[in-house]
């Protein structure tokens, strides 16, 4: 019993004794039928505990409730906050009968007791004895000197209570972990060293080291058959509803289809806070507005690497075109541009040399001509002959170099720009799936579904690696990919194939087979993966 000091778990005025042979025939007979009584009363039952914990539960369910009587509102987060601390005061005492059975006992109340079978549990040093400091203004010579009581009074003390509690007992138990996890060493304590090295000829001594497995018991797996109502949802996705497939949507199938059915057909998502800081989203989507109006004013004109540096060394234009993106997307102040100051004058110093950076990407591709920013699109897309579905996407970037188009999608992390096949593209059970090569390449499609007989480059801007040695060509099997309609019969295959598996009545939305993509989901604990 890891608190010595506070854990009076039975009644301390109801003692056990050794056995009856003190008592007279009265008592002895009072003694057995209260025993006999207990036992038809089914005192043991192992859900009595239960019972208990449930009822104490309920308890402080009812008091936080009284507490929080005239509360109008609060998120569900914020309350299960406060229940956590206040559950965690929760106590369930053990009760048993003194005459009998086994007694759970803290070290005080075995004062004066003998006992035949002792049984002493977390047996560790600083836990038996005890390690607590003293809380006090005096330092510790100090009170030495004066003969005020130290640890060392505390220690004797507890020593004391060990041999006398043992002095008696036939069979003795010591039970300590060896784990050393956190504050916890894993070392026994030193009152068994005592016994092992001092006084083993007193003794008959054995150690044991048991071990156990932990196993969490298997989850059942969670999947959404596809039922009418389901397919009902599907069909808004269909030509003609009022929902449209991304390639974020595609992205999150090929990951865990539970996680599209989440977010696509159900419109779940995370709860939006209020945000004290720029967070990644709102990071991305300044840097896309800085680039949007940077380019738009060499709208189907040729860009020069002059001009592109000209916006290098200008900070004044620059901060003006950061001030009004954070006025809009971050302040949401639209027309009202301020002065950054304090994390957000850094935050802006960041985004400005990741804008600069890019530009100087840019240079290397020059001459080129600007074609366009936030490219958007949403149109029927047909599959099959049963199936066509609506797609909308929105492509960054837009260029002319050479005799070719490239389209260019701007990632705010890290990821790769080369991979070795099609296939790889599509195969989720493998960790750190090019997903951003999959989306760049999706545009791409819809792209030339408009623009047909072009010449398509994809592209990729990492900002995260956009300081090193940078290329943001997308690379297959170490060959650039200049023109995707040398590849895209084959996308095309696969990416039909996606599509019609989400539509497949007899395929259900099932977990993800490879645990990495639970990392970061949002939905992780509702499907307990």
């Amino acid at each position: 019993v890891e608190d010595l000091e506070e854990d009076k778990i039975n009644n301390s005025t109801n003692h056990p004794h050794n056995g009856l042979g003190d008592l007279n025939d009265k008592d002895k007979s009072i003694v057995n039928n209260s025993h006999e009584t207990f036992k038809d009363k089914n005192f043991t039952n192992h859900s009595d505990l239960e019972r208990e914990f449930i009822v104490q539960y309920y308890k402080t369910i009812t008091s936080l409730g009284d507490r929080l009587n005239g509360v109008d509102v609060m998120s569900v987060d914020t309350y299960f906050r406060l229940l956590r601390k206040l559950a965690r005061g929760i106590s369930v005492p053990f009760s048993g009968e003194p005459l009998s059975g086994l007694q759970i006992m803290g070290v005080l109340e075995t004062r004066t007791l003998d006992f035949d079978n002792l049984i002493i549990l977390s047996m560790n040093e600083g836990v038996f004895p005890i390690k607590k400091a003293t809380n006090s203004f005096i330092p510790f010579t100090l009170r030495k000197g004066f003969a005020l009581p130290t640890y060392e009074f505390q220690d004797s003390t507890y020593a004391y209570h060990f041999y006398r509690m043992i002095s008696r007992a036939k069979n003795i138990y010591m039970l300590y972990d060896t784990r050393t996890e956190g504050m916890q060493t894993g070392e026994v304590s030193r009152y068994f060293y005592q016994l092992k090295y001092l006084y083993n000829n007193l003794f008959d001594i054995s150690e044991k080291v048991v071990t156990y497995d932990v196993s969490a018991p298997s989850i059942t797996p969670v999947s959404v058959k596809k039922t009418p109502e389901v397919m009902n949802l599907l069909s808004k996705f269909r030509a003609g509803g009022e929902k449209s497939l991304s390639a974020s949507h595609i992205n999150n199938y090929i990951d865990c289809p539970l996680k599209f059915y989440f977010t696509a057909l159900e419109n779940l998502s995370e709860e939006s806070d209020v945000q004290e800081s720029v967070e990644a989203d709102v990071f991305g989507t300044i840097f896309h507005r800085l680039m949007e109006v940077i380019y738009k004013r060499f709208y189907n004109i040729d860009v020069t690497p002059n001009a592109l540096t000209a916006i290098i060394n200008n900070d004044a234009y620059l901060n003006e075109v950061l001030e009004t993106a954070f006025s809009k997307y971050f302040f949401k102040d639209e027309g009202n541009p301020r002065k950054l100051q304090g994390q957000y004058y850094l935050i802006g110093e960041i985004l400005k040399s990741y804008v600069k950076q890019t530009l100087k990407v840019d240079i290397k591709s020059t001459p080129f001509r600007y074609i366009g920013s936030e490219y958007r699109f949403n149109t029927p897309y047909k599959v099959n002959e049963q199936l066509a579905v609506n797609f909308k996407g929105s492509i960054d970037r837009i260029d002319n170099v050479g005799d070719f188009v490239r389209i260019i999608d701007y990632k705010t992390g890290t990821g790769e720009t080369k991979f070795k096949d099609i296939q790889q593209l599509f195969d989720s059970t493998k960790d750190k799936r090019p997903y951003q090569i999959l989306q760049v390449f999706v545009y791409g499609l819809f792209y030339l579904i408009q623009n047909p007989d072009t010449k398509l480059s994809p592209a990729v801007y990492y900002l995260r690696s956009i300081f090193n040695d940078f290329d943001p060509k997308i690379t297959m099997d170490k060959v650039p990919v200049n023109d995707l309609n040398s590849c895209l019969p084959e996308f095309k295959d696969k990416f039909d194939e996606v599509v019609e598996e989400i539509f497949n009545p007899s395929v259900p939305f099932t977990q993800t087979q490879n645990n990495k993509n639970c990392q970061w989901c949002s939905f992780k604990d509702l499907c307990n993966k």
